[in-house]
């Protein structure tokens, strides 16, 4: 299951997921930001910020793999309010 989608994230949500990961260039921020908060295309976000196209699918993959850690700490909070 995939949790990020072009728009789907908040701002704030996006640079949280960030500190969670290796660090990242600015202009990949930019594109990343484009991308899933602004709704804008991979192509035209990469274009936008001067990012190679790999380079911002290389980027979205591992924060695709952070999302992922994410939601399951949040089940693992979520089932333990019912024990």
């Amino acid at each position: 299951m995939r949790y990020l989608h072009k728009g789907s994230q908040t701002q704030e949500r996006l640079d949280v997921l960030l500190s969670f990961g290796k660090s990242t260039s600015e202009d990949v921020k930019a594109a990343l930001s484009d991308y899933l908060v602004r709704g804008i295309s991979k192509t035209n976000a990469a274009t936008l910020n001067f990012v190679p196209a790999p380079n911002l699918t290389r980027a979205l993959k591992r924060l695709e793999v952070v999302a992922i850690k994410v939601e399951k700490l949040k089940e693992i909070d979520w089932s333990s309010k019912f024990d």
